[in-house]
């Protein structure tokens, strides 16, 4: 099979590739559309050392079953790959279970003409590929407000222009937040979609202490400290930016306002699910700036370190 290959920085290719062998218990599927996430940039730009060497990048994935409980149907897959038998899967919290494989991560992805999946890792997926990309980073955005909701009225600063920050800011509108504030260094073309899409008012600095809630999703390690200074005593600072460098904050700011600092990462199997809805109604409008065929991935990865809000490959 086809698959796209990241070998280090600025290193990819397309290699022909074994199809995977699906052991018992998973499936096999034809992948229909990935989509490029900040993770998968920052492999590229190598600030995020690689787990595996070469990877087939792409956890942000829609495909088909060709083999498994679910053929014929078109899934998601969620990207955790736990042996649900230790300690954290059984309280729970499998997407932590020491054992497991993350796909795309450290287990090839979706970036390839096939993947395999563990059977209960699929979500059948009634709409288009170019919707079904986006239920994997909706559902890590619902994560966050799973583990640290959001408040009636409060106000929220969400420090991004890029993918994340458009999905978080609508969902932020649909929870009830009393005022949804973009905070962006710059003006630019997603900035406008922004506030078009979800009616956020932009301010290029955000006032220190004015913030009930802050969604870091910027991708830039020096935004934790614009978060903390940002957040009001007693608020809280979601982070979401993976760009695999040390972050430098003022903690004993944090500290002396009692932030809390509040990581969250992907989605579980309930955010998966809920994340469908809101996609397939409407009532969140993920913008998807181009599909590129898988010979041209390394233009596609080009492309998604620059304006725009999602890049998706299609094997």
């Amino acid at each position: 099979m086809k698959a796209l290959l990241l070998r280090g920085p600025r290193e990819v290719e397309v290699a022909d590739l074994p199809e995977p062998e699906p052991p018992a218990g998973w499936s096999l599927v034809r992948t229909e559309l990935a989509g490029i996430c900040g993770t998968d940039k920052a492999f590229y730009r190598g600030t995020y050392p690689l787990f595996k060497r070469p990877l087939v990048p792409g956890h942000e994935v829609v495909g088909v079953v060709e083999e498994g409980p679910l053929k014929g149907l078109r899934v998601v897959s969620e990207i955790n790959f736990a042996d649900l038998t230790c300690d954290y899967c059984r309280s729970g919290l499998y997407t932590h279970c020491p054992y497991k494989k993350t796909l795309g991560i450290d287990f090839d992805g979706g970036m390839a003409e096939y993947f395999a999946a563990p059977n209960y890792a699929l979500h059948p997926f009634d709409g288009p590929p170019e919707l079904g990309v986006f239920v994997e980073p909706l559902a890590a955005v619902l994560n966050a407000f799973a583990i640290r909701p959001l408040r009636p009225g409060e106000r929220v600063a969400v420090i991004g222009v890029g993918n994340m920050a458009l999905l978080a800011v609508q969902v932020l509108r649909l929870l009830g937040a009393s005022e949804v504030a973009v905070v962006a260094r710059r003006e630019s073309r997603r900035l406008k979609a922004l506030e078009r899409l979800a009616d956020a008012t932009y301010i290029g600095e955000a006032p220190a202490s004015r913030f009930d809630l802050v969604f870091e999703a910027s991708g830039d390690p020096r935004a934790l400290d614009v978060a903390v200074s940002a957040a009001r005593p007693r608020g809280a600072v979601h982070l979401k930016s993976t760009p695999g460098s040390p972050a430098a904050f003022n903690s004993t700011l944090a500290v002396v306002k009692e932030v809390a600092i509040v990581g969250s990462r992907c989605g579980t199997f309930r955010e998966f699910r809920e994340a469908m809805a809101p996609l397939l109604s409407g009532k969140v409008k993920p913008a998807l700036d181009a599909v590129y065929p898988l010979e041209e991935g390394r233009r596609a990865f080009e492309e998604s370190q620059g304006d725009v809000f999602k890049i998706a490959v299609r094997p």
